[in-house]
């Protein structure tokens, strides 16, 4: 069993076995579900199994393995090299997202709505909108209408159209920002993980995943980028994320148990090591000088480069693997929070909706917001020192601004799902298929495909139990799939 902090096991424990049974075969049938499971229960083992699960768990591991924030050092082939199976993802799909979160969040807000709570039924519509999001952008068409129906659901749910999804999405956030407003019932307190029931924080989230969620489309066939963009900025002037302090976090703690993911994966051995920075990665912030850099990326430990950045490959390497750079401790400290959305991605919102609503051409509304996205970038990590002269030297270029715009947010959404979105959308930044720019690099293991995988291969569990309501434009095979682009993927 994975090791997290105890509090949240605990809770993650008895929410998750009494409101789901990993022994079904199915995502809406749950013959253990008792009947009394109070509000301030099932929130935190929610947000909890979010955090650990999805937020910092496998899906963003293997994301940032394919956007070349980190590589796994060891040989292959593995993820890093593209070998990602239905048997890999089937514990993001089918306990963590829909069992342990989405039902119980289902569940909370059926709850919730019967005893007159509506802060709770709110921050279940976001989870249930944030989670389902990270579901259909990893593979695409998945059942949603049909699924958390209870006992009498339908076995063997149909699969929506990414398109109906992403209206639903829109549509659960709108509702959540209704009724966060509301006042009435019991309202959440230390149960919150994440703002301990501030609502009207609550609130800006859910603009500001309104606006990602829109710009998502920006590329999807029968969708004007213009259009999209307009929609977003409207969800940001709404009343969005504004600063650092409002970034949605879950903390975690430096004793045994309670420890950062990224700590457990990638620091103290519980997997293993030899997930770290990659040479790309590296080599992007050293060849500008960027001031992040300490604050990603921390410095070898040994070896005849102890001291200095260095990256690896999607391979076994040539020295120890404390010879080369780690995640740094403001990401993998035993004791650092989760960022779960980064606020410097707000500006970059802005700054590309801006371009994208002027016809790609750049304006002083694009430029403020993409300075501001750096400065934000630079203000979570404390550092002032150097900043105008960094926005300087990486001022936006007419021809290339699309690439810079996208580029920084890449940069200050380190470690985040996101990153591989907006690649797969926009085409940006510029990633290379494992190491192939580097030619004095040897590798053993090739990568297995010649293009970064577009999507996440459906899950061990449904080819073998719900196979007949899987896309049929999506293979069986996991190299055949992931080279099938999901819907909004016009790029």
């Amino acid at each position: 069993m994975k090791t997290k902090n105890i509090l949240v096991l605990i809770l993650a424990f008895i929410a998750s076995s009494l409101y789901s049974c990993k022994d079904s075969l199915d995502i809406n049938y749950d013959p253990n579900s008792p009947s009394d499971v109070t509000e301030k229960l099932m929130l935190p083992a929610i947000l909890s199994t979010f955090s650990f699960e999805v937020a910092g768990g496998d899906p963003v591991r293997t994301a940032t393995l394919l956007t070349k924030n980190v590589a796994d050092a060891t040989d292959g082939p593995h993820q890093g090299n593209y070998q990602i199976t239905s048997n890999d993802v089937d514990n993001f799909w089918r306990y963590s997202s829909y069992t342990d979160i989405m039902k119980t969040s289902s569940e909370l807000i059926t709850k919730a709505d019967a005893n007159g709570n509506p802060s709770y039924s709110a921050i279940a519509k976001i989870m249930i909108a944030w989670n389902m999001s990270y579901i259909t952008d990893a593979f695409g068409d998945a059942p949603f209408s049909e699924a958390f129906q209870g006992e009498n659901g339908n076995l063997k749910p149909t699969y929506d159209s990414q398109e109906d999804i992403y209206k639903h999405i829109q549509t659960l956030l709108d509702e959540a920002i209704v009724s966060a407003g509301e006042t009435t019932g019991l309202h959440p307190a230390a149960d919150d993980l994440i703002y301990g029931g501030v609502m009207s924080s609550w609130q800006k989230l859910a603009r500001t995943l309104k606006a990602r969620f829109y710009l998502r489309l920006s590329n999807a066939p029968g969708y004007n980028a213009s259009t999209q963009a307009t929609l977003a900025l409207a969800a940001l002037d709404a009343g969005a994320i504004s600063d650092v302090s409002e970034m949605p976090v879950v903390k975690y703690f430096d004793s045994p148990d309670q420890e950062n993911p990224w700590y457990q994966f990638a620091i103290d051995g519980k997997w293993s090591t030899s997930t770290k920075p990659s040479i790309y990665y590296v080599n992007l912030l050293q060849s500008t000088g960027d001031p992040r850099l300490p604050y990603q990326v921390r410095t070898a430990t040994t070896g005849a480069d102890i001291g200095k950045y260095v990256g690896v490959t999607n391979d076994a390497p040539p020295s120890a693997l404390t010879a080369y750079s780690s995640i740094s401790p403001f990401y993998s400290a035993s004791n650092a929070p989760l960022f779960l959305l980064i606020y410097a991605e707000v500006p970059f919102i802005r700054a590309e909706a801006e371009y994208l609503k002027a016809g790609k051409t750049v304006n002083t509304a694009v430029v403020s917001a993409y300075n501001e996205g750096i400065t934000a970038s630079m203000d979570m990590y404390g550092i002032s020192t150097g900043v105008p002269a960094y926005l300087l030297a990486n001022a936006l270029v007419p021809a290339t601004a699309y690439e810079q715009i996208m580029t920084q947010k890449y940069i200050a959404n380190y470690l985040q799902f996101e990153a591989y979105n907006d690649y797969r959308r926009t085409g940006y930044p510029n990633l290379p298929i494992n190491n192939e720019v580097y030619p004095d690099v040897e590798l053993t293991t090739e990568p297995l495909l010649d293009i970064i995988p577009l999507r996440f291969p459906y899950p061990s569990s449904e080819r073998s139990y719900n196979a007949d309501n899987i896309p049929d434009n999506v293979p069986a095979g996991y190299l055949a799939a992931m080279q099938v682009p999901v819907w909004w993927d016009g790029n």
